[in-house]
Protein backbone atom coordinates (compact mmCIF):
# COMPACT_ATOMS: atom_id res chain seq x y z
CA UNK A 1 0.00 0.00 0.00
CA UNK A 2 1.50 3.58 -0.81
CA UNK A 3 3.40 5.11 1.85
CA UNK A 4 3.55 9.27 1.36
CA UNK A 5 4.95 9.80 4.89
CA UNK A 6 6.71 6.84 6.38
CA UNK A 7 4.99 6.27 10.62
CA UNK A 8 7.66 4.47 12.62
CA UNK A 9 6.83 5.51 16.47
CA UNK A 10 9.41 3.41 17.53
CA UNK A 11 12.61 5.84 16.16
CA UNK A 12 13.60 9.06 15.75
CA UNK A 13 13.42 10.64 12.87
CA UNK A 14 16.03 12.62 11.83
CA UNK A 15 15.67 13.99 8.16
CA UNK A 16 13.11 14.12 5.46
CA UNK A 17 14.42 14.23 2.02
CA UNK A 18 11.97 15.21 -1.37
CA UNK A 19 11.32 10.98 -1.10
CA UNK A 20 13.40 9.07 1.54
CA UNK A 21 12.55 9.58 5.48
CA UNK A 22 15.68 8.98 7.82
CA UNK A 23 15.55 7.73 11.33
CA UNK A 24 18.15 7.32 14.10
CA UNK A 25 19.22 3.92 15.45
CA UNK A 26 22.25 4.49 17.10
CA UNK A 27 25.11 6.01 16.81
CA UNK A 28 26.86 4.17 13.59
CA UNK A 29 23.49 3.15 11.80
CA UNK A 30 20.58 5.21 10.21
CA UNK A 31 17.03 3.27 8.89
CA UNK A 32 16.32 5.05 5.56
CA UNK A 33 13.00 4.60 3.85
CA UNK A 34 12.49 4.87 0.59
CA UNK A 35 8.84 6.24 0.31
CA UNK A 36 5.81 6.44 -2.70
CA UNK A 37 6.19 10.60 -2.93
CA UNK A 38 7.65 11.63 -6.20
CA UNK A 39 9.08 15.29 -6.61
CA UNK A 40 9.90 17.07 -10.00
CA UNK A 41 11.39 20.33 -10.63
CA UNK A 42 12.81 20.39 -6.67
CA UNK A 43 8.56 20.14 -5.69
CA UNK A 44 6.35 17.14 -3.94
CA UNK A 45 3.76 16.05 -5.70
CA UNK A 46 1.09 16.02 -3.63
CA UNK A 47 -0.28 12.48 -4.45
CA UNK A 48 2.23 8.94 -4.29
CA UNK A 49 2.92 6.49 -6.81
CA UNK A 50 2.09 3.25 -5.23
CA UNK A 51 5.37 1.10 -4.98
CA UNK A 52 7.19 3.54 -6.19
CA UNK A 53 9.31 3.41 -3.46
CA UNK A 54 9.88 -0.31 -3.36
CA UNK A 55 11.17 -0.37 -6.54
CA UNK A 56 13.53 2.71 -6.51
CA UNK A 57 14.63 0.69 -3.02
CA UNK A 58 15.47 -2.68 -5.02
CA UNK A 59 17.27 -1.22 -7.84
CA UNK A 60 19.57 0.85 -5.53
CA UNK A 61 20.16 -2.39 -3.44
CA UNK A 62 20.96 -3.89 -6.83
CA UNK A 63 23.11 -1.42 -8.07
CA UNK A 64 25.36 -1.39 -4.70
CA UNK A 65 25.70 -4.87 -4.98
CA UNK A 66 27.10 -4.43 -8.68
CA UNK A 67 29.53 -1.94 -8.18
CA UNK A 68 30.76 -3.30 -4.51
CA UNK A 69 34.14 -4.25 -6.39
CA UNK A 70 34.39 -0.60 -7.43
CA UNK A 71 33.65 1.26 -4.57
CA UNK A 72 31.91 0.65 -0.60
CA UNK A 73 28.77 1.35 -0.65
CA UNK A 74 26.26 2.29 2.99
CA UNK A 75 24.15 -0.87 3.09
CA UNK A 76 24.68 -3.09 6.82
CA UNK A 77 23.27 -6.12 5.61
CA UNK A 78 20.89 -5.96 8.40
CA UNK A 79 17.06 -6.92 7.98
CA UNK A 80 15.38 -2.89 8.48
CA UNK A 81 12.22 -5.53 10.00
CA UNK A 82 14.69 -5.96 12.91
CA UNK A 83 14.51 -2.31 14.23
CA UNK A 84 10.76 -1.34 14.30
CA UNK A 85 7.68 -3.23 16.02
CA UNK A 86 6.10 -5.73 14.50
CA UNK A 87 3.26 -2.99 13.78
CA UNK A 88 5.76 -0.86 11.79
CA UNK A 89 6.87 -3.83 9.62
CA UNK A 90 5.15 -2.42 6.93
CA UNK A 91 6.55 0.49 6.70
CA UNK A 92 9.75 -0.69 6.05
CA UNK A 93 8.90 -4.07 4.49
CA UNK A 94 11.12 -4.24 0.87
CA UNK A 95 11.46 -0.29 0.76
CA UNK A 96 14.24 0.41 3.60
CA UNK A 97 17.88 -0.13 4.28
CA UNK A 98 19.99 -0.18 7.19
CA UNK A 99 22.77 2.05 6.58
CA UNK A 100 26.06 3.09 7.72
CA UNK A 101 25.57 6.29 9.43
CA UNK A 102 28.21 8.62 7.67
CA UNK A 103 28.90 12.24 6.51
CA UNK A 104 27.12 13.48 3.07
CA UNK A 105 29.20 15.05 0.52
CA UNK A 106 26.85 17.92 -0.11
CA UNK A 107 27.21 17.59 -3.96
CA UNK A 108 25.55 15.92 -6.56
CA UNK A 109 28.14 14.17 -8.63
CA UNK A 110 26.05 14.10 -12.19
CA UNK A 111 27.69 12.35 -14.81
CA UNK A 112 26.18 13.48 -19.29
CA UNK A 113 26.34 10.45 -21.61
CA UNK A 114 24.15 13.17 -24.31
CA UNK A 115 23.23 16.87 -23.97
CA UNK A 116 19.95 16.70 -22.51
CA UNK A 117 18.13 18.37 -19.54
CA UNK A 118 19.22 21.51 -17.69
CA UNK A 119 22.92 20.46 -19.62
CA UNK A 120 21.04 21.19 -22.64
CA UNK A 121 19.31 24.64 -21.22
CA UNK A 122 22.67 25.81 -20.08
CA UNK A 123 24.36 24.76 -23.49
CA UNK A 124 22.21 26.94 -25.34
CA UNK A 125 22.28 29.87 -23.16
CA UNK A 126 25.78 29.60 -22.25
CA UNK A 127 28.23 29.86 -25.32
CA UNK A 128 28.46 26.44 -25.96
CA UNK A 129 29.60 26.10 -21.57
CA UNK A 130 28.34 23.34 -19.45
CA UNK A 131 28.76 23.85 -15.51
CA UNK A 132 32.48 25.45 -17.01
CA UNK A 133 32.74 22.61 -19.63
CA UNK A 134 33.30 24.01 -23.17
CA UNK A 135 31.72 21.64 -25.57
CA UNK A 136 31.90 21.91 -29.30
CA UNK A 137 29.95 23.77 -31.40
CA UNK A 138 26.43 22.48 -33.57
CA UNK A 139 25.44 20.00 -30.89
CA UNK A 140 21.49 19.53 -30.71
CA UNK A 141 19.29 18.32 -27.75
CA UNK A 142 19.88 14.59 -27.41
CA UNK A 143 23.33 14.36 -29.15
CA UNK A 144 25.49 12.10 -27.43
CA UNK A 145 28.30 13.59 -26.29
CA UNK A 146 32.02 12.32 -27.50
CA UNK A 147 33.21 11.53 -23.81
CA UNK A 148 30.70 11.45 -20.87
CA UNK A 149 31.02 14.60 -18.57
CA UNK A 150 31.52 15.08 -15.26
CA UNK A 151 28.98 18.13 -13.85
CA UNK A 152 28.60 18.66 -10.16
CA UNK A 153 25.89 20.41 -8.66
CA UNK A 154 25.55 21.86 -5.26
CA UNK A 155 22.84 20.55 -3.18
CA UNK A 156 20.13 22.79 -1.79
CA UNK A 157 18.22 22.39 1.38
CA UNK A 158 14.45 20.44 1.06
CA UNK A 159 12.32 23.21 -1.02
CA UNK A 160 15.55 24.68 -3.08
CA UNK A 161 16.77 24.33 -5.96
CA UNK A 162 19.86 22.31 -6.83
CA UNK A 163 22.71 24.70 -8.50
CA UNK A 164 24.90 23.26 -11.10
CA UNK A 165 28.65 24.50 -10.44
CA UNK A 166 31.76 23.96 -12.49
CA UNK A 167 34.24 21.32 -11.14
CA UNK A 168 36.93 23.89 -10.04
CA UNK A 169 34.21 25.67 -7.64
CA UNK A 170 33.10 22.30 -6.11
CA UNK A 171 36.98 21.75 -5.84
CA UNK A 172 37.39 25.10 -4.11
CA UNK A 173 34.10 24.15 -1.93
CA UNK A 174 35.78 20.85 -0.44
CA UNK A 175 38.71 20.36 -1.79
CA UNK A 176 40.54 19.29 -5.00
CA UNK A 177 41.88 15.66 -3.40
CA UNK A 178 38.12 14.73 -2.29
CA UNK A 179 36.50 15.84 -5.64
CA UNK A 180 39.03 14.50 -8.03
CA UNK A 181 38.46 11.15 -6.54
CA UNK A 182 34.35 11.69 -6.70
CA UNK A 183 34.76 12.96 -10.12
CA UNK A 184 37.32 9.39 -11.26
CA UNK A 185 34.78 7.14 -9.35
CA UNK A 186 31.52 8.70 -10.94
CA UNK A 187 32.73 8.37 -14.20
CA UNK A 188 33.68 4.76 -13.92
CA UNK A 189 29.97 3.93 -12.34
CA UNK A 190 29.02 5.45 -15.13
CA UNK A 191 31.06 3.71 -18.04
CA UNK A 192 30.10 -0.04 -16.29
CA UNK A 193 26.08 0.93 -15.84
CA UNK A 194 26.13 2.29 -19.40
CA UNK A 195 27.93 -0.66 -20.87
CA UNK A 196 25.79 -3.27 -18.37
CA UNK A 197 22.53 -1.57 -19.54
CA UNK A 198 23.14 -0.99 -23.58
CA UNK A 199 22.54 -4.89 -24.12
CA UNK A 200 19.17 -4.61 -22.62
CA UNK A 201 18.88 -1.83 -25.32
CA UNK A 202 18.70 0.45 -22.35
CA UNK A 203 20.39 4.61 -22.75
CA UNK A 204 21.68 5.77 -20.03
CA UNK A 205 21.23 9.32 -20.87
CA UNK A 206 22.65 10.60 -17.37
CA UNK A 207 22.88 10.11 -13.86
CA UNK A 208 23.75 11.48 -10.66
CA UNK A 209 25.69 9.87 -7.42
CA UNK A 210 25.99 10.64 -4.16
CA UNK A 211 28.69 9.79 -1.56
CA UNK A 212 29.60 10.17 1.76
CA UNK A 213 32.70 9.77 4.09
CA UNK A 214 33.45 7.67 6.86
CA UNK A 215 35.79 8.29 9.80
CA UNK A 216 39.02 6.87 7.50
CA UNK A 217 37.96 9.60 4.87
CA UNK A 218 37.09 7.35 2.39
CA UNK A 219 34.67 7.62 -0.04
CA UNK A 220 31.34 5.66 0.24
CA UNK A 221 28.44 5.47 -2.19
CA UNK A 222 24.72 6.48 -0.73
CA UNK A 223 21.33 7.17 -1.20
CA UNK A 224 20.21 6.11 -4.51
CA UNK A 225 21.66 4.79 -7.37
CA UNK A 226 20.98 4.51 -10.64
CA UNK A 227 16.86 4.50 -10.47
CA UNK A 228 14.33 6.00 -12.81
CA UNK A 229 14.38 9.20 -10.17
CA UNK A 230 17.60 10.22 -10.55
CA UNK A 231 18.54 8.88 -14.17
CA UNK A 232 17.36 9.48 -17.61
CA UNK A 233 17.14 6.46 -19.05
CA UNK A 234 16.04 5.42 -22.89
CA UNK A 235 14.44 2.24 -23.74
CA UNK A 236 14.82 0.98 -27.68
CA UNK A 237 11.86 -1.62 -28.05
CA UNK A 238 13.96 -4.24 -30.27
CA UNK A 239 10.25 -6.05 -31.51
CA UNK A 240 8.56 -3.46 -32.35
CA UNK A 241 8.89 -2.95 -36.45
CA UNK A 242 9.65 0.75 -35.54
CA UNK A 243 12.01 -0.29 -32.93
CA UNK A 244 9.89 2.80 -30.56
CA UNK A 245 12.56 4.62 -28.31
CA UNK A 246 10.40 5.48 -24.80
CA UNK A 247 11.52 7.45 -21.46
CA UNK A 248 11.56 4.72 -18.40
CA UNK A 249 12.47 7.39 -15.49
CA UNK A 250 10.50 10.69 -14.14
CA UNK A 251 10.91 13.04 -17.22
CA UNK A 252 7.80 11.77 -18.59
CA UNK A 253 6.66 13.36 -15.42
CA UNK A 254 8.49 16.66 -16.08
CA UNK A 255 7.43 16.76 -19.51
CA UNK A 256 3.50 15.75 -18.67
CA UNK A 257 3.74 19.22 -15.96
CA UNK A 258 5.18 21.30 -18.15
CA UNK A 259 2.36 20.28 -21.33
CA UNK A 260 0.04 21.55 -18.56
CA UNK A 261 1.66 25.01 -18.81
CA UNK A 262 2.03 24.62 -15.21
CA UNK A 263 3.90 27.77 -14.37
CA UNK A 264 7.64 26.69 -13.25
CA UNK A 265 7.57 29.94 -11.28
CA UNK A 266 4.81 28.19 -8.64
CA UNK A 267 5.99 27.16 -5.11
CA UNK A 268 3.57 23.63 -5.64
CA UNK A 269 2.49 20.88 -7.96
CA UNK A 270 -1.07 19.57 -8.65
CA UNK A 271 -2.02 16.40 -8.29
CA UNK A 272 -1.04 14.23 -10.98
CA UNK A 273 -4.10 12.41 -12.85
CA UNK A 274 -4.73 8.89 -12.26
CA UNK A 275 -4.25 8.32 -16.22
CA UNK A 276 -0.29 9.70 -15.39
CA UNK A 277 0.25 7.89 -12.07
CA UNK A 278 -0.80 4.67 -14.07
CA UNK A 279 1.72 4.92 -16.87
CA UNK A 280 4.27 6.46 -14.85
CA UNK A 281 4.20 3.67 -12.42
CA UNK A 282 4.25 1.47 -15.28
CA UNK A 283 7.35 2.86 -16.82
CA UNK A 284 9.00 2.35 -13.86
CA UNK A 285 7.94 -1.44 -13.28
CA UNK A 286 9.68 -1.90 -16.67
CA UNK A 287 12.94 0.09 -16.06
CA UNK A 288 12.95 -2.21 -12.61
CA UNK A 289 12.40 -5.65 -14.62
CA UNK A 290 14.65 -4.88 -17.77
CA UNK A 291 17.66 -3.88 -15.35
CA UNK A 292 17.23 -6.65 -12.33
CA UNK A 293 15.37 -9.33 -14.22
CA UNK A 294 12.65 -9.34 -11.18
CA UNK A 295 9.13 -9.19 -12.04
CA UNK A 296 7.19 -7.26 -9.93
CA UNK A 297 3.15 -9.46 -8.89
CA UNK A 298 0.68 -9.12 -11.08
CA UNK A 299 -1.90 -11.32 -8.74
CA UNK A 300 -3.06 -10.58 -5.39
CA UNK A 301 -4.35 -13.45 -3.43
CA UNK A 302 -6.23 -11.85 -0.33
CA UNK A 303 -8.20 -13.70 2.66
CA UNK A 304 -9.81 -12.32 5.46
CA UNK A 305 -8.20 -14.74 8.12
CA UNK A 306 -4.89 -16.68 8.00
CA UNK A 307 -7.12 -19.46 9.00
CA UNK A 308 -8.35 -19.35 5.18
CA UNK A 309 -4.26 -20.12 4.23
CA UNK A 310 -5.45 -23.90 3.53
CA UNK A 311 -7.68 -23.14 1.47
CA UNK A 312 -6.23 -20.46 -0.38
CA UNK A 313 -2.46 -22.00 -0.40
CA UNK A 314 -3.29 -23.98 -3.39
CA UNK A 315 -4.40 -21.23 -5.64
CA UNK A 316 -0.95 -20.17 -4.82
CA UNK A 317 0.12 -23.34 -5.98
CA UNK A 318 -1.18 -23.01 -9.47
CA UNK A 319 0.22 -19.41 -9.61
CA UNK A 320 3.72 -20.91 -8.96
CA UNK A 321 3.13 -23.60 -11.35
CA UNK A 322 2.52 -21.57 -14.20
CA UNK A 323 5.16 -19.11 -13.19
CA UNK A 324 2.62 -16.21 -12.01
CA UNK A 325 4.45 -13.60 -10.16
CA UNK A 326 1.81 -12.93 -7.17
CA UNK A 327 1.38 -11.97 -3.34
CA UNK A 328 -0.59 -12.74 -0.65
CA UNK A 329 -1.43 -11.47 2.50
CA UNK A 330 -4.96 -11.21 5.10
CA UNK A 331 -6.85 -8.54 4.55
CA UNK A 332 -9.99 -8.78 7.40
CA UNK A 333 -13.29 -7.10 5.77
CA UNK A 334 -14.29 -5.98 9.35
CA UNK A 335 -10.88 -5.90 11.06
CA UNK A 336 -9.15 -4.01 8.40
CA UNK A 337 -11.54 -1.85 6.61
CA UNK A 338 -8.65 1.05 5.97
CA UNK A 339 -6.41 -0.94 4.97
CA UNK A 340 -8.45 -3.11 2.26
CA UNK A 341 -9.81 0.33 0.86
CA UNK A 342 -5.95 1.51 0.66
CA UNK A 343 -5.13 -1.86 -0.89
CA UNK A 344 -8.33 -1.78 -3.19
CA UNK A 345 -6.98 1.67 -3.88
CA UNK A 346 -3.73 1.12 -4.85
CA UNK A 347 -4.35 -2.34 -6.94
CA UNK A 348 -4.49 -0.61 -10.64
CA UNK A 349 -1.02 1.62 -10.09
CA UNK A 350 0.89 -1.10 -8.67
CA UNK A 351 -0.31 -2.80 -11.76
CA UNK A 352 -2.04 -6.08 -10.34
CA UNK A 353 -4.44 -7.48 -13.02
CA UNK A 354 -6.73 -9.82 -10.82
CA UNK A 355 -7.31 -9.95 -7.29
CA UNK A 356 -8.10 -13.60 -6.05
CA UNK A 357 -10.14 -13.01 -2.41
CA UNK A 358 -11.05 -15.69 0.18
CA UNK A 359 -13.34 -15.62 2.64
CA UNK A 360 -15.90 -17.12 5.08
CA UNK A 361 -19.04 -16.83 6.90
CA UNK A 362 -19.98 -13.51 6.32
CA UNK A 363 -17.96 -13.30 3.39
CA UNK A 364 -18.01 -9.75 2.28
CA UNK A 365 -14.10 -9.13 1.64
CA UNK A 366 -14.69 -9.85 -2.24
CA UNK A 367 -17.25 -7.78 -2.51
CA UNK A 368 -16.37 -4.92 -0.71
CA UNK A 369 -12.49 -5.16 -3.29
CA UNK A 370 -14.84 -4.82 -5.70
CA UNK A 371 -16.54 -1.89 -4.82
CA UNK A 372 -13.25 0.21 -4.81
CA UNK A 373 -11.42 -0.86 -7.66
CA UNK A 374 -12.16 -2.31 -11.49
CA UNK A 375 -9.46 -4.69 -11.17
CA UNK A 376 -11.42 -8.22 -11.64
CA UNK A 377 -11.96 -9.79 -8.19
CA UNK A 378 -12.08 -13.89 -8.07
CA UNK A 379 -14.28 -14.63 -4.88
CA UNK A 380 -13.44 -18.16 -3.14
CA UNK A 381 -15.91 -19.49 -0.57
CA UNK A 382 -14.24 -20.79 2.29
CA UNK A 383 -16.21 -23.32 3.93
CA UNK A 384 -17.97 -22.48 7.17
CA UNK A 385 -17.82 -24.65 10.62
CA UNK A 386 -21.70 -24.52 11.06
CA UNK A 387 -23.08 -24.40 6.67
CA UNK A 388 -19.95 -25.91 5.38
CA UNK A 389 -19.40 -22.90 3.25
CA UNK A 390 -23.00 -21.93 2.09
CA UNK A 391 -23.56 -18.87 3.74
CA UNK A 392 -19.79 -17.66 2.12
CA UNK A 393 -21.22 -18.90 -1.44
CA UNK A 394 -24.44 -16.87 -1.32
CA UNK A 395 -22.05 -13.90 0.19
CA UNK A 396 -19.93 -13.53 -2.24
CA UNK A 397 -22.40 -14.37 -5.19
CA UNK A 398 -25.20 -12.07 -4.14
CA UNK A 399 -23.48 -9.05 -5.40
CA UNK A 400 -25.85 -5.68 -6.58
CA UNK A 401 -25.91 -5.12 -10.32
CA UNK A 402 -22.36 -3.22 -11.64
CA UNK A 403 -20.64 -4.60 -8.39
CA UNK A 404 -19.26 -8.02 -10.32
CA UNK A 405 -17.10 -10.74 -8.49
CA UNK A 406 -16.42 -13.79 -10.54
CA UNK A 407 -17.47 -16.56 -7.93
CA UNK A 408 -16.23 -20.06 -7.78
CA UNK A 409 -17.22 -23.36 -5.84
CA UNK A 410 -16.83 -23.52 -2.12
CA UNK A 411 -12.95 -24.26 -0.94
CA UNK A 412 -10.56 -26.33 -2.85
CA UNK A 413 -12.30 -26.98 -5.98
CA UNK A 414 -13.14 -23.20 -6.17
CA UNK A 415 -9.11 -22.28 -5.08
CA UNK A 416 -7.86 -23.81 -7.74
CA UNK A 417 -10.24 -22.72 -10.70
CA UNK A 418 -10.11 -18.87 -9.55
CA UNK A 419 -6.55 -19.41 -10.07
CA UNK A 420 -6.32 -21.39 -13.25
CA UNK A 421 -9.03 -18.58 -14.79
CA UNK A 422 -7.05 -16.03 -13.56
CA UNK A 423 -4.11 -17.35 -15.77
CA UNK A 424 -6.94 -18.63 -18.45
CA UNK A 425 -7.75 -14.52 -18.54
CA UNK A 426 -3.73 -13.69 -19.03
CA UNK A 427 -3.03 -16.32 -21.23
CA UNK A 428 -5.00 -14.73 -23.92
CA UNK A 429 -2.19 -11.53 -24.57
CA UNK A 430 0.62 -13.74 -23.71
CA UNK A 431 2.03 -17.00 -26.02
CA UNK A 432 3.58 -18.78 -23.16
CA UNK A 433 1.25 -18.83 -20.94
CA UNK A 434 -1.54 -20.38 -23.76
CA UNK A 435 1.29 -23.27 -24.65
CA UNK A 436 1.51 -23.79 -20.66
CA UNK A 437 -2.03 -23.49 -20.20
CA UNK A 438 -2.61 -26.11 -23.09
CA UNK A 439 -0.09 -28.76 -21.53
CA UNK A 440 -1.90 -28.44 -18.70
CA UNK A 441 -5.06 -28.96 -20.17
CA UNK A 442 -3.46 -31.95 -21.92
CA UNK A 443 -2.72 -33.24 -18.79
CA UNK A 444 -5.70 -33.49 -17.13
CA UNK A 445 -7.64 -35.15 -20.23
CA UNK A 446 -4.88 -37.99 -19.67
CA UNK A 447 -5.15 -38.47 -16.27
CA UNK A 448 -9.35 -38.32 -16.89
CA UNK A 449 -8.50 -41.22 -19.60
CA UNK A 450 -6.42 -43.50 -17.79
CA UNK A 451 -8.89 -43.73 -14.67
CA UNK A 452 -10.66 -46.39 -17.03
CA UNK A 453 -8.01 -48.57 -16.82
CA UNK A 454 -8.61 -48.51 -13.22
CA UNK A 455 -12.13 -49.74 -13.41
CA UNK A 456 -12.63 -53.10 -12.11
CA UNK A 457 -9.98 -52.92 -9.92
CA UNK A 458 -11.00 -54.58 -6.57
Amino acid sequence: MAIFNSKIASLKMTNKGKVRDIYNLDDSRILIVTTDRLSAFDYIVPNPVPDKGILLNKLSIFWMKKFAKTIPNHLTGESPENFVEKSEIGEVLDRAVVAKKLTPVPIEAVVRGFISGSAWSEYSQNDRRVCGLQLPEGLHEGDKLENPIFTPARKAALGGKDENISFEDSQEELGSELMERIKTVSLKLYAEAYEFLIKQNITLVDTKFEFGLNSNNEVILIDEVLTPDSSRYLFMDASSPKKNITNLDKQFVRNYFLATGWDKKSSNLPNLPKKIVMQLSKRYRKIFSLITGETRPKVSVVMGSESDWEIMSLAVEVFKEFDISFEYRVLSAHRMPDDLYEFADDALFRGIKAIVAGAGGAAHLPGMLAAKTTVPIFGVPIPSKHLNGEDSLYSIVQMPKGIPVATFAIGKPGAINAALHVISILSVTDDYLREKLDLYREKQTKIAKSMNLNLGDS
